[in-house]
């Protein structure tokens, strides 16, 4: 079996680029070799792996520590789609436990504690998952928020990336956002007028968060907030990692209001007054439920392919129309997102495609 040639095109994306990260390996597929093959890793998608003496030679040895071979794909519309339900699997079982123990022996005992396999014995199982958040908080250029004296500085703000971040990029959000943010909220708080009705405003906000965990706390509906949670995060998956089919989108959607409907019964398991994890999980989720339609509505509405957001439909990249961020806020009358959208200014520097297969 020889090694192919294997194009891993933006509908891979972050998945294909972390899963080979993780890996180290190649994709390798038995009996393919004379010709391009174009991968997509679909959401609830990954590549099976398997150690099969069928095959026409041994498993392939992919850099110093991992081996593996890949059953042959499924077709559909002219492009490799791996099936739904396989798996991938990083093996190191090669390499003798003296010298994984004194190169690997933290990463491996951290795999160990979650999965329960130990990875010196059994070939590690792979899956590709988000490091970093393209998007965040609005921010104007002295690091506020669309809310007076809220400053954000770091991966929760937008401002210093596209939809695809740059090898390092992460420390100018988080270094120069933190240089802007800290002086300017210290200024912003000097210049403020002391308050003159002592505590009102903080009173008034407790009374509110209590009132909505006393709320949470005494309803007593059906529906199991960690159920919730597991049946958003697996619609996500399916429909909202790096690709993105509009009639997916609005199946997701769809399922998110569903989710909405069933919090307004959930049913906490611990009712207590102290240290009630339970109460601050729910909490949570209800803004994971509308975020989620943020993710889901934006991407339907940008058609095209740019950085980790991938169509297959639209394949290109569009600057005519989608040369813009995407803007997102809460309309609480509607009880759902609201969207606008922001020019990018390149007249400084021009926009140009990034490519992987031809010299800078």
């Amino acid at each position: 079996m020889s090694k192919i040639e294997s194009e891993l095109i933006r509908s891979a994306g972050f998945a294909a680029m972390t899963l080979l990260a993780l890996t180290s390996m190649a994709l390798l597929v038995p009996g393919q070799t004379k010709r391009k093959l174009k991968y997509i890793l679909a959401a609830d998608t990954t590549i099976r792996v398997r150690m099969n003496d069928k095959l026409s030679s041994k498993n392939a040895k992919i850099g110093n520590s991992f081996t593996t071979t890949v059953v042959t794909p499924v077709y559909a519309k002219g492009v490799e789609v791996i099936p739904a339900g396989a798996i991938v699997t990083g093996s190191v079982t090669h390499v003798d436990r003296a010298t994984l123990d004194r190169k690997l022996e933290g990463i491996l005992e951290i795999y160990e504690k979650f999965v329960g396999d130990d990875p010196r014995e059994t070939p590690m199982k792979i899956f590709p998952g988000m490091h970093y958040t393209m998007g965040g908080l609005w921010i104007d250029f002295n690091q506020m928020t669309s809310i007076p004296g809220i400053f954000a500085a770091g991966e929760c703000e937008y401002q210093y990336h596209g939809a695809n971040r740059l090898g390092a990029n992460s420390l100018v959000s988080c270094i120069f956002g933190g240089f802007r943010a800290g002086p300017n909220a210290v200024a912003y708080a000097k210049g403020l007028q002391a308050m003159t009705d002592g505590n009102s405003h903080f009173e008034a906000e407790r009374k509110k968060q209590q009132e909505s965990n006393a709320l949470m706390m005494s309803s007593d509906g059906s529906e199991n907030p960690f159920r919730l949670w597991r049946e958003l995060g697996e619609i996500m998956t399916k429909n909202c990692t790096v690709i993105r089919y509009n009639n997916a989108l609005k199946e997701t959607d769809g399922k998110i209001v569903e989710l909405l409907e069933r919090f307004q019964h959930i049913n906490l398991s611990d009712k207590t007054q102290w240290a009630n994890t339970s109460v601050i999980f729910t909490r949570q989720l209800y803004n994971m439920l509308q975020l989620s339609r943020v993710i889901a509505q934006g991407a339907s509405l940008r058609n095209e392919s740019r950085g980790a957001h991938y169509k297959p439909d639209f394949p290109e990249r569009d600057d005519a129309h989608f040369l813009k961020t995407t803007k997102a806020s809460f309309a609480p009358d509607a009880d759902e997102p609201k969207f606008e959208f922001e020019a990018v200014d390149t007249s400084l520097i021009k926009p140009r495609p990034r490519r992987y297969d031809a010299a800078k």
